[in-house]
């Protein structure tokens, strides 16, 4: 299993390695194609007397093919989209393209060494130098670079050894030992740009995976903050969330002068509930009890939590008691109109739920602890005068 995923790493590693390097000889490629372009017109221009006209115009069109054969093709390649390129073709495209390209000067230039006189040898023979230098920028991928240089240079090796003369040996000689040396030279730069490649990738890698991570960690931060401020049995908020909002909203109210109301909800002869249908059929009356509420708060901030047991609590910001009494009435209506039946309650045989309340307009000498406090001594002054009702107390 392990060997089976090196390998899809490495394979990986080794599809991405190639797309990195295909999509930067298609940049550099413009550049390249143009210098060419003008070396081949500079030739021509130079040897026009000493070439026959059908050559140098057919060798000059040749390169003027292979000019706009390249380019359309480096148009191609950055028009398409990136998740369409088959990399693997387009290095194949490449390769020949290296090698059309290097037969057309190494042929085209032994010609002229063939047609011209001794002395312009040299000259000739640098220029082949100097372009399968220049080709260096194909060592990114290596087998390009050593098809390129073979294609440049072969054709004057083969030509100046087969003309024995002392200079002419003298020079293939140099172009088979500058082969060599290139071909060196070429090995070293490939291996430095792939482990740059790689290098550069594998850091790529490691931010994508980072980013990742970092983004998990925040959804699952934020499902832990939120599994933290939660009852798991209702849904609702639990009490430890609730005093910290409480904190906050009565600090806020403080601050802009506006009111802030606490309701405390009991559920009626619930342990009787429990009793006679079981604590599975308890927990379900709570969750949907818990809804009820729930549904009937109308503003974002208003937020209703389990205080524990079969108690629940409500806060309201910017709700004076008033406002808090009538919301508590539409709760046990909306209540009364489920219909849920409590079979051991003498309230016609209906679960109903008594609630107290206390508003308050916050300044310096109040307090959110008094402020629940005077709400849960409404809740029991509703539930000793007979329960299913709704009882308001002042903040003293």
């Amino acid at each position: 299993m392990r060997a089976a995923i090196s390998t899809t790493q490495a394979d990986g590693m080794k599809a991405a390695l190639l797309s990195e390097q295909i999509k930067l000889l298609i940049a550099q490629s413009p550049t390249s194609i143009a210098m060419n372009f003008l070396l081949v017109s500079f030739v021509v221009i130079i040897f026009s007397d000493s070439l026959p006209p059908l050559f140098a115009l057919g060798w000059w069109f040749m390169q003027a093919l292979l000019f706009a054969v390249h380019y359309g093709t480096y148009i191609a390649f950055r028009r398409m989209s990136p998740v369409k390129i088959n990399y693997a073709r387009w290095h194949r495209l490449l390769l020949v393209g290296a090698v059309i390209g290097g037969l057309s000067w190494g042929l085209g230039v032994t010609y002229i060494i063939d047609v011209t006189l001794q002395e312009t040898h040299i000259f000739l023979i640098i220029l082949l130098i100097s372009l399968a230098s220049a080709g260096i920028t194909l060592a990114v991928r290596l087998e390009m670079y050593y098809l390129f240089q073979i294609s440049v240079l072969l054709p004057a090796i083969i030509w100046l050894l087969s003309h024995q003369n002392i200079t002419n040996i003298i020079l293939g000689v140099f172009l088979m030992i500058y082969t060599v040396a290139m071909w060196l030279f070429a090995y070293q730069m490939h291996r430095t740009l792939t482990r740059s490649f790689r290098l550069q990738l594998e850091n790529q890698g490691l931010a994508n995976s980072l980013r990742h991570s970092n983004a998990r960690l925040q959804v699952l931060n934020e499902e832990l903050t939120q599994l933290s401020a939660t009852d798991s049995l209702t849904g609702v908020a639990n009490r430890r969330y609730f005093e910290e909002r409480l904190a906050y909203e009565f600090s806020r109210a403080m601050r802009d002068h506006t009111p802030l109301s606490v309701m405390m909800i009991d559920a009626d002869y619930f342990k009787n509930y429990n009793d006679s249908l079981g604590h599975v059929a308890g927990d379900e009356c709570l969750q949907r009890l818990a809804l009820c509420v729930r549904d009937s708060l109308k503003r974002p901030a208003d937020l209703v939590a389990r205080y524990g047991g079969e108690e629940f609590v409500v806060m309201l910001p910017n709700t004076d008691a008033q406002g808090a009494h009538r919301l508590a009435e539409e709760i046990r209506t909306h209540l009364k109109e489920m219909k849920m039946p409590h079979p051991d309650s003498p309230l016609n045989g209906l679960v109903t739920m008594s609630f107290g309340i206390c508003g308050v307009m916050p300044k310096e000498n109040t307090s959110k602890e008094t402020l629940i406090k005077r709400a849960d001594e409404a809740l029991y002054m509703a539930k000793a005068a007979g329960r299913d009702r709704v009882q308001k107390l002042e903040y003293i």
